[in-house]
């Protein structure tokens, strides 16, 4: 890299996973359309990742995420759930006591000396909930 002003480098965790998901989602996504669906959104895409994900046998599940990207199971997972309900459902998860962070990062020593309690709130985004047709408003009354 030119900012080290040397011919080579190594990199680890987010910095060359995360790169290399989105090439390899790039990519996925290319694949599904060829099979036929067209509108695979952001929360397909990244439900299906997750749910194909290899575990690579390392003994810490924090410290390799979902495990190893499978490409190929990805996009039969795709093929195979899309236009299921649920596929594309958003979900907000956040920390209130941390204001509203979506996720913990403990780095702080004293945060290590001992448990911890946090409440997390879940919101899922249901698409069909921004509008309803007259039978549903009629289902309400």
């Amino acid at each position: 890299p030119r900012a080290s002003l040397q011919g080579k480098a190594q990199y680890h965790g987010t910095s060359m996973s995360s790169p290399n998901v989105c090439g390899v989602a790039a990519c996925v996504l290319s694949a599904v359309r060829q099979s036929g669906v067209k509108d695979c959104g952001p929360n397909e895409l990244k439900r299906a990742l997750k749910n194909t994900a290899v575990i690579s046998g390392v003994a810490d599940p924090f410290s390799q995420g979902s495990g190893l990207v499978s490409a190929l199971d990805c996009v039969d997972y795709i093929v195979k759930n899309h236009g299921k309900e649920g596929q594309s459902i958003a979900i907000d998860v956040s920390i209130p006591s941390r204001n509203s962070a979506r996720g913990l990062y403990i780095r702080d020593e004293i945060e290590l000396d001992g448990p911890m309690e946090f409440s997390v709130l879940v919101n899922p985004k249901f698409s069909h909930s921004n509008s309803r047709t007259s039978s549903e408003l009629d289902e309400l009354k």
